[in-house]
Parts: C-alpha cells; structure tokens; sequence
C-alpha cells in the first residue's frame, strides 16, 4: 500500500459482525455528477465499532446507518469506495483488542475510523481504572499504525446520549442507563489523552470525528442510538473530517446547534452552521 492510494481519496468500510465479515460495495447516486475517466483507485474505510457503528435502529432492526449519507457524499466526490464494516452491538473498545490485527492485515484498509466507547463505562472508576481504560485504546491506534506504514485512523469522540429511563421506550434497544452521560465524557477525555500521544505518528492520526457535538434531538425516544436524521448528521461529520485525506477536500453543509462539552481543553464550539433538512 502506498501513500498515494489516500492521497486521491478515501473509502472502505470494514464490516465484521461477532462471527463473520461483510462487504458491500457502494452503489451510484445516479445524481448529475461528471467523474473523471479513468475513476480513480477504490479506497477502502475500515469502521470499527459498537451498535451505532452497525446502524442499529430504536426499533431493534439494522439499517445502513451513516454509511447511507456517508456514501453518498463519496460518490458525489468521485471517490470509489467500499464499506467493510466492523461493528458488534453492545461491545466495548477492548473487544477490538484482539481483533484489530487481523482486521487490518487481512482488508488492508486505507483509512480507518474508530468509534467505539459507548458501552465503556468509566463513571465511577478510579483514575488508575481510566488510565488503564486509555492505554486499551491507545493500543488499538498502536497496532494499526504499527501494521500498516500508510493507514490513517480518525478517532472518533462518543456522541452523548440521554441518560434517561424512558417508560415508554419498552423496543430494543431499551432505554438509556443514567450512568451513560458521565461516563461518555470520561471515555471523551480518554480518547483525547491517547491520542495526543501518538505524536510518533505525525499525520497519520489528523484529528477526532467530532460525534459528541451532536444533540440530543438527533437521538431517538430510547435516548441511545441516532434517529435516520442523526445517522444522517453522523455521515457528514465522518465526511467533512475525513475530506481532509483527499486531495481537493469537499465539504457537506451541518445543521445548526451542534455543540458539546469539547474533551480536553478550550476547543471552540461549532460556528458558523448552515441550515440543511435532517429529521
């Protein structure tokens, strides 16, 4: 694999669910787009992650998730692409641990995005607890970027859920636990901590996918997993971080009122916003 396979584009999705692996290549929009000719190499995303990642829905189904939204802006990009898609509902970050090498030599993916920590609960551990919770995650960014010399791996900030026992929510996914909040933000500044220090490689960690600035209105009645408008949400901000790998980065237009508690320090909430029909 070589630097210029990202350098064009970005695209596979990696998806093995607790038994086996799955991939589905992405269809034409049949939108008006001019793409060049010859089309540019197919890229492969590796997705690693828990429910959200699969494209749960409140009513126990799975659907396509962000990838629906996120596909489509790759093919209005011209960027070939497959998904392979990594994800097992209900699993933590250190289900990964044993699984990551083999995902990445096996699937060679160019560029890989890790979602997992909903389902870590870190709140009430003590600090040697989380410190050891960060080292988990630091080692699956670790044996990606030690495997493969070109990959880029985007982190990816938990979304917050409601934390809320809804009695009317009685379909899976049930509803939230109350511990939930808290914990996500400890899991936020963890992941914020390992990555900083992976400072040995350079690029190949550009930044976090900035789930968590997504509002709680965008999730559905169990207050756990996206509604299709905040799977939607998700697809773009995938999109518009991971825009930054190709090499003329496009961008897709956010809905306003995205903002969050940012992990880490004084990052500055989202402004401007664009206004976009995402239900």
């Amino acid at each position: 694999m070589t630097r210029g396979r990202l350098a064009t584009a970005v695209a596979v999705l990696l998806v093995a669910a607790l038994g086996g692996v799955l991939a589905r290549p992405r269809q034409a929009t049949g939108a008006d787009v001019t793409c060049p000719s010859p089309a540019p190499a197919e890229r492969v995303i590796l997705t690693i992650g828990d429910s959200i990642t699969e494209g749960a829905t409140m009513a126990g189904s799975v659907s396509d998730g962000y990838r629906a939204e996120l596909g489509r802006l790759l093919d209005g990009a011209c960027i070939p692409h497959r998904f392979v898609v990594a994800a097992a509902g209900g699993t933590t970050c250190g289900y990964w641990t044993s699984r990551m090498a083999a995902l990445v030599t096996t699937h060679r993916p160019d560029l890989i995005v890790l979602a997992c920590g909903t389902n870590d609960r870190l709140d009430d551990k003590s600090s040697t607890q989380i410190a050891a919770w960060e080292g988990v995650y630091r080692g699956l960014l670790d044996t990606a970027l030690d495997l493969d010399d070109d990959v880029i791996v985007w982190p990816s900030w938990v979304q917050y859920s409601a934390g809320r026992a809804t009695p009317a929510c009685t379909t899976p996914p049930g509803p939230s636990p109350a511990w939930l909040p808290a914990s996500e933000a400890k899991v936020n500044d963890a992941i914020y901590r390992a990555v900083k220090v992976i400072a040995e490689f350079g690029g190949r960690v550009p930044g976090w996918i900035d789930l968590q600035s997504i509002p709680e209105a965008y999730l559905d009645q169990c207050g756990v997993h996206p509604t299709p408008g905040g799977y939607d949400v998700m697809g773009r901000l995938i999109f518009n971080a991971i825009a930054g790998s190709l090499v003329t980065p496009p961008s897709a237009p956010l809905p306003c009122g995205l903002t969050g508690r940012r992990p880490g320090g004084p990052i500055p909430n989202w402004t401007p916003c664009e206004r976009m029909a995402v239900n």
